[in-house]
């Protein structure tokens, strides 16, 4: 598989990292049609590709990556999220590869993802005008990181926008509510669902023979998580029952491949976040004033901070009320 990585002539989306025997990352090139991270797992006669990027080419790239590295077609897709920087890619793939999820991701991306991306089409021109205005107040950002951040999002957003005309939304055709397994001659994959914490579903892929699992956003490795559509405790609950996993390798929504450790850290910050905004409600202070706590600053996605903050604020005002 080594040669194969070498050999690939590589795509300006995403780079291709050897995580295990027959398992690799396409960890996502930020600013371009990326943004999210991938996986392709060569389970022996049978391709599995985890999530599909933003666009579509560079969804492209990666099933000439996978067909390139395995010698076979794509057999299955699974998408652990609905989030469109993980399933925008999915038609690439039809009809050659079954296209799997949780049952919940699959209502979400039938419902809510497939209404939002239609209105993303009829108003295209709107939202490259956004983009517009957006780049010019990037130049004006004063601090170097968070003006490299909004570069990178902005490029991003323009990438997608401008394949919208192509994109044909494109859902899962098989769904699973708890557990399923894939077997190929030589390893077998477990996509296993704990329930909502990132979203309202989010799924997994186990490899218990190369300990590793592919994670989806339950985990962005020196990221700030995004809890916009989230339930913070259950994240934590989900996180806790896949540390019980017999796991040393985790390939990341977002960010490079990674361990238990950033695992752990996406648990601290969650906790963190929670007991803040806790605090702050007690103490009757503004959540405007709370900062990025130090061993945080460094993470990308820094713009999230404040929204995450806000989501946990109305969890916790609501609950009261």
């Amino acid at each position: 598989m080594r040669n194969r990585i070498e050999s690939f002539t590589g795509s300006r989306h995403f780079r291709l990292h050897g995580v295990a025997d027959s398992v690799v990352a396409a960890v996502a090139v930020p600013g371009t049609g990326s943004l999210a991270n991938a996986a392709i797992i060569d389970l022996g006669g049978t391709t599995l590709v985890v999530d599909t990027f933003a666009t579509l080419e560079a969804a492209q790239d990666l099933k000439a990556a996978a067909e390139h590295l395995t010698g076979n077609p794509v057999t299955y897709v699974m998408n652990t999220h609905w989030h469109s920087d993980h399933t925008s890619g999915n038609q690439v793939f039809v009809p050659g590869a079954k296209l799997i999820a949780t049952s919940g991701t699959y209502e979400m991306m039938n419902t809510f993802a497939r209404d939002r991306v239609a209105q993303y089409q009829n108003n295209r021109e709107k939202m490259l005008e956004s983009i517009g205005e957006a780049e010019l107040q990037c130049g004006q950002e004063t601090d170097p990181k968070l003006q490299r951040e909004l570069a990178w999002e902005n490029a991003t957003d323009r990438e997608f926008v401008n394949m919208l005309p192509q994109l044909v939304h494109t859902v899962p055709s098989v769904t699973f509510d708890q557990q399923m397994t894939i077997h190929g001659s030589n390893r077998s994959a477990q996509l296993i669902t704990y329930g909502g914490g990132h979203t309202l579903s989010d799924a997994i892929v186990y490899l218990p023979e190369d300990k590793v699992v592919v994670i989806g956003d339950l985990v962005l490795s020196n990221h700030h998580p995004v809890l916009a559509n989230a339930n913070p405790h259950e994240w934590l609950s989900i996180l806790e029952q896949i540390e019980s996993l017999d796991v040393e390798t985790i390939i990341p929504g977002h960010g490079e491949v990674c361990s238990l450790r950033q695992l752990q850290d996406v648990k601290g910050y969650i906790s963190r976040i929670i007991t803040m905004v806790t605090e702050a409600v007690q103490n009757q202070r503004s959540i405007e004033e709370l900062t990025i706590p130090e061993e945080y600053r460094a993470w990308y996605f820094t713009t999230y901070f404040k929204t995450n903050l806000s989501k946990v604020y109305d969890l916790i005002t609501a609950s009261e009320g």
